[in-house]
């Protein structure tokens, strides 16, 4: 029995299973996830080592090199990254997408054990872990008020703790504020008069600050414990530690240095309404739900507020789920804003509520059936799957239509309405099983896509197929169990309107058989012209990699000299603030100073009012803000808006990375100089950066090893001596209620401000006596990299900028042509990375994947056609639906996107749906009527049906291709795209696929012709015989 005609003679059954797959779908609702794009499993481990004291160079030779070398063989690696910085080196391997992690990790960690024993002595264990280049907070807390000191503390005894306590927060990182500290500044004079070292101190603090087991004693009854306690329990004990000069007189710390129970050195500022404050950023982990994460996590905070005292200010000053749920209402709006309106046009077409009532029963039932099957897929509802369903809901009626419009004309004609049913839908069902097919199977290439382009439509691919499976089994049971029940044929008021229309139509159906030569001729010159246009830039199509979206944040990072003071950025940032505090859009600040642990880098947070509060768009206000700073003397400042769907962009721009390989640091400097004058001298670019920054000022100690040697003193010993005269060391813990705080030892700053006074700071020799630096080591003035960053290990410097009222694909051709012309020194390359290196590998893998569903979809059609012929003319509105998608792209200035590009592979699913039920019903007729009779009657009958399905799906998708509201523009090219490609397919496929129908019959007709006559020809040989 067929599925349709089982359904009619069971409709309480029917109606049972639907009334059920509702229930599940709405219960899976409930449960599924929230968030703005799928789940990014980002393939990347990290190996970090820390070594205190060692210069870049040093890091690269002793730590980055040897590690390279290891971790470089092993399996599924893509790409090698690594960052020699002073004291630590970073290596970050990039695995190939869909790699399993967790087997990554411990792979490099077998690596990494073979040659961590052969690492220098002063380096620490590599850490292994996953790392994610885009784990930013998802939310930001400040805090400010008078007491900076007791802000940090309630900060860490509150609201760290409690905040960290809520499933799915991975860390909560605090910015500003002061920390306790103990601190030991020691006199170099009074020491060198006792005959007294810092490691000599250093050793005293430990001794004297220790609990430690001592044992056990047996009282005849039990054994108890013995511990014995020497912590310290004041700072005065500290104060009072006794110490031995070289001459054996004893003496108290408090005689030779000064303690002071005060705070850490100021690394960072963190302002909030121009008042100092405290930022606690929230990250969630890998794995957990944004919105579930943010929702608990501003509960917490809201409790958390009753606990404050009055005079401070708690207030979260970015929450990224904000977008998100705004995200989610826009296109939920959007797609019921286009199902309104594919029920308008399925009215205007049909004049009959009942009709319209049945065929609307496919949206509801198909959605909800959708959902439960993207809930035990996996997914979660973001703004790509719940982009699919918007973009193909006005295709979940397409099956409906054409069973309906079916039914109807049977039942029209004389048919009883159950009977109606059944053939009607009979009729017509192998052909909307096959055009469904057409349309899901051109996702199956999806499956094959590498890179974030796979990872991140694979997801919508599938909620859109779900959606179309969903609604072939509507249209083929519970529309045509409804129809027996409801269906009732009415006079038709439009019949004769439509009588024209059809009449017309037929006209000039037949006129274009008669003309099929030319017209089959000029469609072939109108694509070549097209494609040549296209090619030489004569139609203006702009390219892009993802969407950007107005996020309301314009972030400002600042860089002055080298060396700047932390007080003198501080007050730079205030007087920043003060040029553009005026303008109207900006809704607060927040800021931080001594970025990256730098004195002379900060960064301005600038926050929008609402989208809707706004006439100007977030570029719009970036280049008032850029305008305003650009005659600011002395700092480089980056403006950079916050557009992008996929994280916070950082200062330097993120479209375009330029990377210049090479061995040698100055050429590879002097190379990435002249490249970055050739981006700015490119239209379009904004925000350019060359990481990692150039070569700085710094003084070189460099130690007399002979005399060293001698005197039984190590490099170790030497540069450890030093760092803690400088810098201060931690030499032991001074606890407190619980709390533990560092205790530090160094020299005076006064003593330390000179080469001079370097010189003199003493070192304990093992041969005896104490040792002036510069008996063991001399002081230059000298140049060295901030960092050295490499790339398959080849070292490299990046140049990277943004892009401005110009697409991306625009600004990367002629960048390239630039750069081209650049005459690159032997062993030295460039590569480009960044959104073009990503668009590039998207796109490449794009077109692999449009290709196989092409001929996925060709094998769909012949084997429903049982022809090889039939498919192909069909498929002959594939590139007539590229015209009319890349023309509606040009037209309205949307840059062509990775979206866009599924589009492209979307309608080549799409168009063929017209074709395919028209040539299906020519080859009906042409059992009873003559070819060119029943190509003239066949179309006017099916140009309802088709003309209702093409504009129900391109009115449902026109919300989308408006791009109104937050996150819109992640489905707007889309869209375009599909109604460009759709609206000109549909027109030219009622006269096109005729044509090509007739023109094929010809050729086939005199090829049988042809090869009748060589086997007539042989027959009427072998009788003459």
């Amino acid at each position: 029995m067929k599925l349709s005609d089982f359904s009619i003679d069971r409709p309480i059954a029917i109606t049972m299973f639907v009334l059920l797959v509702v229930l599940v779908g709405g219960v899976s609702f409930t449960k599924l996830g929230v968030d703005l794009l799928p789940e990014l499993d980002l393939p990347y481990v990290v190996v970090q080592t820390q070594y205190n004291g060692a210069s870049p160079e040093e890091v690269e030779d002793s730590l980055t090199d040897p590690l390279e070398e290891t971790v470089a063989t092993v399996e599924g690696l893509d790409k090698i990254h690594s960052i020699s910085k002073e004291g630590v080196s970073t290596i970050i391997l990039e695995f190939d997408w869909g790699a399993d992690i967790d087997n990554a990790k411990n792979d490099v960690r077998d690596k990494v054990d073979m040659v961590k024993d052969a690492l220098p002595d002063g380096a620490d264990e590599p850490i292994i872990m996953q790392f994610d280049p885009a784990n930013e907070p998802i939310i930001k807390v400040a805090m400010s008020g008078s007491n900076l000191s007791y802000l940090k503390q309630l900060a860490e005894d509150k609201f760290e703790t409690q905040l960290e306590k809520i499933s799915g927060v991975a860390a909560v990182d605090i910015v500003g504020g002061l920390d306790r500290e103990i601190q030991i500044k020691v006199n170099q004079e009074k020491l060198n008069g006792y005959g007294v070292t810092l490691d000599d101190i250093s050793a005293s603090i430990r001794s004297s600050n220790l609990n430690m087991s001592v044992g056990e004693v047996d009282d005849g009854t039990k054994e108890l414990s013995l511990k014995g306690e020497g912590e310290f329990q004041s700072v005065d004990e500290i104060r009072a530690i006794q110490l031995i000069s070289s001459s054996g007189q004893k003496m108290n710390l408090s005689d030779i240095a000064v303690v002071e129970d005060t705070h850490a050195e100021i690394q960072q500022y963190s302002y909030l309404k121009g008042k100092r404050s405290i930022t606690l950023g929230v990250k969630k982990q890998n794995d957990a739900n944004t919105v579930e994460v943010a929702d608990a996590v501003n509960k917490q905070i809201e409790k958390l507020k009753e606990e404050v005292p009055e005079n401070i200010e708690v207030k979260v000053i970015s929450d990224t789920s904000e977008f998100i749920k705004d995200s989610i209402a826009s296109v939920q709006q959007n797609f019921f804003m286009g199902g309104i309106l594919a029920i308008i046009i399925l009215f205007l077409f049909l004049r009959n509520i009942r009709t319209t009532v049945i065929i609307s029963t496919a949206i509801p039932t198909s959605v909800i059936a959708t959902l439960a099957m993207m809930y035990f897929g996996g997914l979660t509802l973001n703004n790509l799957t719940l982009g699919g369903l918007s973009l193909g809901i006005g295709m979940l009626l397409d099956n409906s239509v054409v069973v309906l419009e079916n039914i109807y004309r049977h039942h029209h004609e004389g048919l009883g309405r159950i009977q109606a049913a059944k053939e009607g839908t009979a009729e017509v069902g192998i052909a909307i099983f096959a055009s469904t097919m057409t349309t899901v199977i051109v996702f199956l290439p999806m499956v094959f896509v590498e890179g974030i382009a796979g990872v991140i439509f694979t997801p919508m691919s599938k909620t859109i197929a779900f959606s179309l499976l969903a609604s072939l089994v509507v249209a083929l049971t519970f529309i045509p169990m409804l129809s027996s029940k409801l269906l009732r044929v009415e006079v038709d008021e439009t019949k004769n309107k439509r009588g024209i229309i059809t009449k017309t139509y037929q006209k000039l159906l037949k006129a274009s058989l008669k003309w099929r030569y030319v017209i089959a001729l000029s469609l072939i010159v109108i694509l070549v012209l097209f494609g040549f246009g296209l090619k030489s830039k004569l139609i203006p199509l702009q390219v892009e990699f993802m969407p950007q979206s107005d996020r309301g944040t314009v972030n400002l990072y600042f860089e002055l000299a080298q060396g700047t003071k932390l007080e003198n950025t501080n007050e730079f940032i205030k007087e920043m603030k003060t040029k553009i505090g005026d303008i109207p859009e900006i809704e607060s600040f927040s800021s931080e100073v001594g970025s990256n642990g730098n004195s002379y880098e900060g960064e301005i947070e600038v926050d929008l009012v609402d989208l809707e509060d706004r006439e100007r768009s977030v570029t719009e206000i970036a280049e008032v803000i850029r305008t305003r700073l650009k005659d600011v003397a002395g700092a480089k400042i980056n403006v950079v808006p916050q557009t992008s769907m996929m994280g916070r962009k950082g200062k330097g721009g993120s479209a375009i990375s330029v990377n210049v390989q090479g061995p040698d640091l100055d050429t590879l400097l002097a190379l990435a100089k002249r490249i970055e004058g050739e981006i700015e001298a490119t239209e379009g670019t904004r925000n350019i950066a060359i990481t990692p920054k150039a070569s700085k000022p710094e003084l070189e100690i460099i130690p007399k090893d002979n005399l060293a040697k001698e005197l039984g003193i190590t490099k170790q010993q030497l540069f450890n001596t030093l760092d803690t005269a400088i810098d201060g060391a931690e030499v032991s813990k001074y606890k407190e209620n619980g709390k533990e705080y560092d205790i530090r030892l160094k020299l005076f700053d006064e003593e330390t401000d000179s080469v001079n006074k370097l010189l003199n700071i003493k070192i304990n020799s093992p041969q005896g006596g104490l040792v002036p630096l510069s008996q063991i080591a001399k002081i230059r003035y000298a140049t060295g990299p901030n960092a050295i960053e490499r790339e398959e290990q080849e070292r490299k410097f990046t140049i990277s900028t943004d892009t401005h009222n110009r697409s991306l694909g625009a600004v990367l051709g002629d960048i390239r042509g630039r750069l081209d012309k650049i005459d690159l020194p032997a062993g030295y390359s460039i590569n480009y990375q960044g959104d073009a290196g990503d668009m590039a590998e998207s796109f490449q893998e794009l077109g692999k994947a449009m290709i196989l569903a092409i001929i996925l979809v060709y094998m769909v059609m012949a084997a429903q056609f049982e022809s090889l012929v039939h498919p192909f003319i069909i498929m002959f509105t594939v590139p007539v639906s590229l015209v009319g998608a890349i023309s509606a792209l040009a037209i309205t200035g949307v840059p062509l996107s990775i979206n866009g590009f599924i589009g492209i592979i979307m309608l080549a699913g799409i168009v063929v749906n017209n074709g395919i039920v028209l040539v299906d019903y020519i080859n009906t007729r042409r059992e009873y009527e003559e070819r060119e009779q029943a190509i003239l009657n066949a179309g006017p009958i099916r140009l309802r049906p088709v003309m209702m399905t093409s504009l129900t799906t391109i009115l449902a998708m026109i919300p989308l291709a408006l791009g109104i509201g937050a996150g819109a523009e992640m489905q707007q090219s889309m869209a375009i795209v599909v109604i460009g490609g759709l609206s000109l397919a549909t027109v030219l496929t009622l006269v096109i696929v005729p044509v090509i129908y007739d023109i094929m019959e010809d050729l086939s007709q005199l090829v049988m012709n042809f090869l009748r006559k060589i086997l007539h020809g042989d027959e009427e040989t072998e009788v003459k015989a």
